[in-house]
């Protein structure tokens, strides 16, 4: 038999690997019906929270600082940590803030424009990953990706109370492609790759260390990438320059976080905690006491992982098929892709882990990240794995495609529908926000709820004060100088609703009692909703 005759054989052996193994394939209007699933389920999301999205103190926070565009930028009113004096935040990264302000005055849609930036930047990721697909050989990976990371809630509630990680996700995906493409066109690849995870770090600060770490790991796998790295690590540096110069002048340090003493303390705080920081004990005066309390907190932290597994179903399933065909793929012929997504799923994974042991704060969505890169990983294995032929055919890979998407967006929008109803006074906070601006004066108004503190000041203008979550366990002097550091002349008890639980009426009037162990508090009658009182030194 010829070689031609051999090549073009519509029989071959059945012990031939042709016949064996193949990988699944898809149709093609399964991608339009990926897209037409995604902006389907956005444009649910988008009518039904316009006038009520579920915003929280970030969002606010956000809002406010995304006013500060052309100005005084990232000077803040509403004070939610007390660890400089400073009138500028040093709680966030400028880059969502910025995408928020450009947004609001494109649209002109006030604070709505948090709520467009976050649907716009999972529109854009699933751009983004469509051109990796198409790159790695696989149809439809964006929206396939893209609706399945909306089935894992925790970043479906980022979305809607307008938050970083929307944004933090676009930047992943651009960082990977950027990554992939290094072998192909490496003069482009690794600038952009730089810029790419410098955009990162500005809009999510925490995720420096897996930068860093996946830089380091890649460097491990592939020696003579070093050189590319470099000239990507002098672009990542360049981005980050103008924030490092702001944090120099306006706090000293060129990279500000108010949760930097949290990670590095040996006891457990809070940012929202009145700390002297000169007498807090860090992990360089105790570092058994230090590693000792982030021992403590594994438990509460493997809880909170198992807890997102079980409210993410459509993403257990989706990964655990793509581990099962991780097993066929030979470590030592692993493609680009594959090397660049494990190395960045481990760098991203260790730092979640270590910032929720070293800061306590336990959230299932610091997992958003790890969750996209995951779900990146399995739906790639699913299309590019080789399988038996017999489960290779178009069905096949049609009833699979089918599933990614609409396993997940049915379980998106019924569980958000169902679980989290609009609030019409998200955006006007109803008759409370009437009674503070009408009851207002010039001193700094303390309310013991946090969303509605970023809420006025983002509204507003006024000098607000989150009240501090430790202020029981601070002494009269400490709690007289927390008073005349800020300002504080007003202390706003929101509403209870009747019938309330004697328990919950004694924490809810806790703040009244405090304030009144070191200053003068008194009613003020203006208020009829809430109770408001007036604080004074004198």
């Amino acid at each position: 038999m010829s070689t031609a005759t051999r090549l073009t054989n519509p029989n071959p052996p059945t012990d031939s690997p042709v016949a064996t193994s193949r990988t699944l394939s898809m149709p093609g209007w399964v991608t339009i019906a990926g897209w037409v699933s995604l902006v389907g389920v956005l444009a649910i999301l988008l009518v039904h929270y316009w006038n009520g999205p579920p915003y929280n103190p970030d969002s606010w926070r956000y809002y406010e600082l995304s006013q500060t565009l052309g100005g005084d930028f990232f000077r803040i009113a509403s004070r939610h940590s007390y660890q400089s004096t400073e009138p500028y935040s040093m709680g966030c990264g400028p880059l969502w803030p910025i995408l928020v302000g450009v947004t609001a005055a494109v649209t002109r849609t006030g604070p709505q424009a948090g709520l467009l930036a976050a649907l716009g930047c999972v529109l854009a990721t699933a751009a983004v990953l469509s051109v990796l697909g198409r790159r790695i050989g696989v149809r439809g990976l964006g929206p396939l990706v893209t609706v399945g990371l909306l089935g894992f809630v925790p970043f479906l509630d980022e979305v809607l109370t307008a938050r970083t990680f929307p944004l933090a996700g676009l930047l992943l995906s651009l960082l990977i492609l950027a990554l992939v493409t290094t072998d192909r066109r490496p003069t482009l690849a690794w600038p952009a790759a730089g810029a790419a995870a410098g955009g990162l770090v500005l809009t999510r600060p925490d995720t420096l260390p897996a930068v860093l770490l996946l830089a380091v790991l890649l460097i491990v796998a592939r020696r003579r990438d070093w050189r590319w790295l470099v000239a990507a690590g002098l672009v990542f540096a360049v981005t980050m320059t103008p924030w490092a110069v702001y944090g120099l002048a306006h706090f000293g340090t060129p990279f500000p976080a108010d949760n930097r003493i949290i990670a590095t303390a040996v006891p457990q705080l809070y940012v929202t905690d009145v700390i002297d920081l000169d007498q807090v004990p860090t992990v360089t005066d105790d570092p058994l006491g230090w590693l000792a309390r982030l021992v403590g907190n594994a438990p509460a932290a493997a809880l909170q992982a198992i807890k997102a597994a079980v409210w993410a179903p459509t993403v257990v399933v989706t990964v655990a098929a793509g581990l099962l065909l991780l097993r066929r793929t030979p470590i030592r012929r692993m493609p680009r892709w594959l090397l660049v997504g494990l190395a960045a799923l481990a760098a991203f994974t260790a730092q979640v882990a270590f910032s929720e042991l070293s800061t306590g704060y336990l959230s299932r969505r610091y997992l958003s990240l790890v969750v996209l890169l995951m779900l990146l990983l399995a739906v790639v294995l699913l299309f590019r794995t080789p399988i038996p032929a017999r489960f290779t055919g178009q069905r096949a890979g049609l009833t699979i495609g089918v599933l990614l998407l609409a396993l997940p967006a049915g379980w998106a929008l019924g569980y958000q529908l169902i679980v989290t109803p609009p609030d019409s006074e998200s955006l006007t906070g109803g008759a409370v926000e009437q009674e503070l601006r009408r009851c207002g004066d010039d001193t700094t108004l303390t309310i013991v709820t946090s969303t509605e503190v970023g809420r006025h000041s983002a509204l507003t203008g006024r000098q607000t004060a989150f009240f501090p979550d430790n202020f029981a366990d601070i002494s009269v002097g400490q709690r007289r100088d927390w008073i005349a550091t800020w300002g504080i002349g007003q202390l706003y008890l929101l509403p209870l609703p009747p019938g309330a639980h004697p328990e919950t009426v004694r924490q809810h009037n806790e703040p009244l009692s405090l304030l009144a162990t070191a200053a003068r508090v008194t009613p003020d009658p203006c208020a009829t909703v809430g109770r408001l009182y007036r604080v004074s030194l004198e």
